[in-house]
């Protein structure tokens, strides 16, 4: 078997609602999405989220990047077999950096899609789960997270009974606004003691303001603080981290294995976000959660706001693998998508329930109608099948 086709997607995928933080607010989900095809007529999806302000990627240098970095790796390569695929999936960005020198250390959308999509690719061609690449299943089912995001303290209630009616027990919640103790007191309330409730900033504080916004805090029993600071400012990281005992996860300043170098060599947070979308896919978040691991930091694993099925299912694989994750984000499915792009549902149901995938490659079948409306860009790499 051997990739002859690659075609990339750019896709403007339509919100139920739209979801904002102290970074963004959204809509739509910009993504790329990857499908590739074998000569034997086998076919992978991938997909991959690039935001700017996180990696420094644009949808349109994930193109790039896919059509002259990556996809020539894999074009016409013959893989004999799920072993064999696995290798050239876990070496991609070693083997396009020795032919690409001067590409920057942060390009995890890139090689998250085109992985993604060839893993699945290879999947269904030897008839073996994605799964497989971690060994036993780790745990029976994924126990997902809810998402509060910055909104009014009315929405804040709103979304916190449907949590709560819904048996969720793991809440995070989105801060950086003069009412965030307004808001997490509320929450609390209606949460009950028992729910576990940490907050993301997403960078909306300086070092000063973060050490005072979490003491003050305090009070609502917060198990952990995501990305206080902007993302480049390590020193200060450092100094929160030191000031304050609430644990501190760093996202926008986790995105390749140089980061996370870094971040533990300045002793500059207690936990990791690792996201597949930034992290460079299974293979890249699979080596920082071992990293992790071996420093004795600990582990979440988080999501793009708007993935599809595709990130869905790879990210529930990666779940169901890796031990010791202490928050696991993502499967909204169409609790935020209009309409997924999967014949399988894998939006998580009660109490945050998601169950182990089977079946070969992802273990979803894609349904390409539901993806061509929302097309705004086609590119066609490889020969026509």
């Amino acid at each position: 078997m051997k990739p002859v086709q690659c075609e990339v997607l750019e896709v403007e995928l339509p919100f139920r609602l739209k979801f904002k933080h102290s970074l963004h607010e959204r809509s739509t989900s910009s993504s790329v999405l990857v499908r590739m095809t074998s000569d034997t007529g086998e076919v992978g999806w991938g997909e991959s989220l690039p935001r700017e302000y996180v990696t420094g990627e644009t949808t349109q240098s994930v193109v790039e990047r896919i059509r002259d970095c990556f996809w020539p790796l894999l074009h016409e390569t013959r893989v004999s077999s799920w072993e064999d695929g696995l290798e050239i999936a876990k070496n991609l960005e070693t083997a396009a950096r020795e032919k690409h020198p001067d590409l920057p250390h942060r390009i995890g959308a890139a090689r998250c899609a085109i992985e993604i999509a060839f893993l699945d690719l290879i999947g269904n061609h030897f008839r073996r789960s994605i799964g497989e690449i971690f060994g036993r299943r780790k745990r029976e089912w994924v126990e997902y997270s809810g998402v509060v995001s910055g909104d009014s303290l009315w929405k804040v209630t709103k979304t916190s009974l449907k949590m709560r009616i819904g048996g969720l027990r793991f809440i995070k919640v989105k801060v950086g606004s003069a009412d965030d103790k307004d808001r997490l007191k509320r929450i609390r309330l209606l949460m009950g003691s028992e729910a576990d409730i940490r907050v993301d900033a997403n960078a909306a504080w300086n070092v000063t303001e973060a050490i005072a916004a979490i003491q003050s805090i305090k009070p609502f029993n917060i198990s952990s603080i995501e990305q206080p600071i902007p993302a480049d400012d390590y020193e200060g990281l450092q100094a929160i981290t030191n000031a304050v005992t609430t644990p501190i996860m760093v996202d926008e300043s986790l995105c390749s294995m140089e980061d996370a170098r870094k971040l533990v060599g300045m002793d500059a947070c207690d936990y990791f976000n690792i996201r597949l979308s930034k992290c460079g896919g299974l293979f890249g978040a699979l080596e920082m959660a071992e990293f992790a691991r071996h420093q004795d930091k600990g582990c979440q694993l988080g999501c793009q706001v708007g993935e599809t099925a595709i990130l869905s299912a790879a990210g529930r694989h990666f779940a169901m693998g890796v031990a010791g994750l202490k928050f696991i984000e993502g499967s909204f499915g169409t609790h935020l998508l209009e309409q997924d792009v999967s014949k399988e549902d894998l939006t998580f149901r009660r109490k945050g329930i998601g169950k182990p995938l089977s079946g070969p490659g992802l273990g979803v079948t894609v349904i390409p109608e539901r993806i061509e409306p929302h097309i705004t860009c086609r590119h066609k790499l490889g020969e026509e099948t």
